[in-house]
């Protein structure tokens, strides 16, 4: 797996956060950081973060429809989750409203909102976005 930085307005990333009826409102706001996870030369996904210190909000983790269901949303979680530990995150949060099931077996448990960091809380994704998803959250390992 290869894992490359992307540009918050890469026409590519944009189409298929589109394309995954994912959110884009906010990508190119500041403070987030996107990747393109390639298999064999051939982008198979995207993903992101947006990181608060040790907390990281992972966001627009999207797999593209020809490689879905080949295990590949499980390298590209945790390709962006070792790049987010790279830059200090220890604790991993995100937002869902279709795929609770997929992030469960990633290791991510539901979590009441009240138990978040402020900083995760008052993110334009919780607050406006995603403000009636679930919120789930897990531990980042560190090597």
């Amino acid at each position: 797996m290869d894992v490359r930085t992307i540009l918050a307005d890469a026409a590519e990333l944009s189409a298929a956060l589109k394309g995954a009826q994912l959110p884009v409102d906010d990508i190119g706001d500041e403070g987030r950081q996107f990747f393109a996870i390639s298999d064999a030369g051939q982008t198979i996904g995207y993903g992101g973060f947006e990181i608060y210190g040790p907390d990281v909000l992972l966001r627009s983790v999207v797999v593209l429809p020809e490689f879905r269901g080949q295990g590949y949303g499980s390298k590209l979680t945790a390709a962006v989750l070792a790049q987010a530990a790279k830059v200090g995150g220890r604790s991993a949060f995100l937002l869902t409203t279709s795929a609770e099931d997929f992030f469960r077996h990633e290791g991510f448990k539901p979590i009441e909102r009240s138990a978040a960091p402020a900083a995760i809380l008052s993110t334009r994704q919780a607050t406006t976005i995603c403000s009636t998803a679930s919120l789930l959250a897990r531990a980042i390992a560190h090597a």
